[in-house]
C-alpha cells in the first residue's frame, strides 16, 4: 500500500464515510475536493486543520499513521464512528438489554452473555434471551 492510500483509508475512518457527498458536509468543502482527498490526494494545511477539529483526529495520525488517533485518547462527541466500532457498540447495548432482562428472572444476578457476529443480526432481543437463557421474558 503506497502512501497515498494509506492516507485515503485513514481519511475515510477519520470521516466515517467514503462518500464525497457526507465528506463535502462534514468539513464543508466542495464535493470534488472531497473526492480529490479520497482518490489520495494530500490536503492543503488549512483543510488539514479543518479535518483534526471536525473529526477530533490527530494530524500526524492522518498523515503518516504513526502515533495515537485522537489527540486526547477519545473522540469527540460528534465525531464518527467506524463500522467496526459501531458493532462493537451494538454488542455492548444488546448484552446490556440481555442481562437486564434474564437478570429479572435469574436470583444469581445478570448473566454475562457473549454474542457472535451472526448473533446480531437478529431483530428482535426477546428471542435471544430465550435462546441463550432457555427462559421467556
Amino acid at each position: 500500500m503506497d502512501k497515498n492510500s494509506a492516507f485515503t483509508a485513514r481519511f475515510i475512518e477519520a470521516c466515517g464515510s467514503a462518500e464525497p457527498s457526507k465528506v463535502r458536509l462534514l468539513l464543508n468543502i466542495s464535493y470534488q475536493a472531497a473526492k480529490n482527498y479520497l482518490n489520495g490526494r494530500l490536503p492543503q494545511t488549512e483543510v488539514l486543520i479543518t479535518i483534526a477539529e471536525r473529526t477530533s483526529c490527530s494530524i500526524d495520525w492522518l498523515l503518516t499513521g504513526r502515533g495515537k488517533k485522537f489527540l486526547d485518547g477519545s473522540p469527540s462527541q460528534d465525531t464518527p464512528i467506524s463500522t467496526g466500532q459501531f458493532d462493537e457498540l451494538v454488542r455492548k447495548v444488546k448484552v446490556e438489554v440481555i442481562n437486564e432482562l434474564s437478570g429479572s428472572q435469574n436470583a444469581g444476578g445478570p448473566k454475562i452473555v457473549r454474542l457472535q457476529p451472526s448473533e446480531l443480526m437478529s431483530e428482535k432481543v426477546v428471542d435471544e434471551v430465550e435462546t441463550l437463557t432457555g427462559s421467556q421474558p
